[in-house]
């Protein structure tokens, strides 16, 4: 599954990828490269928050393990935030978030 971008020059988002999961957490990656994203990732909460005081993000992906976090909760308050869960595939993950700043015009299979 590949998602062409409608338009070249659009800029560059940067999404912060937040899972301790590290198969997961490059599935994800992959993933939304494929939509033209740019990534930067976190194995934990803190670790997430640091890397806020040196890049804009775009969004924050959350890893269903925080769900409940009392961290994830400021994240929700401050960025755009699309939680998954264990059965959530990372290309459907890269479609949303494509879908959420215009970027996809159209899925080819």
């Amino acid at each position: 599954m590949t998602v062409r971008l409608s338009s070249p020059t659009l800029p560059v988002v940067t999404i912060l990828i937040v899972c301790a999961d590290e198969g997961r957490r490059e599935q994800l990656k992959t993933a939304i490269h494929s939509a033209g994203f740019r990534t930067i990732s976190a194995n934990g909460l803190d670790a997430a928050w640091t890397r806020t005081d040196y890049f804009d993000f775009g969004a924050v992906v959350l890893d269903h393990e925080f769900r409940d976090d009392v961290a994830a909760s400021a994240f929700r308050q401050r960025y755009i935030t699309l939680g998954f869960d264990e059965e959530c595939r990372p290309e459907t993950l890269a479609i949303e978030l494509a879908n959420l700043f215009h970027r996809a015009s159209e899925l080819v299979q």
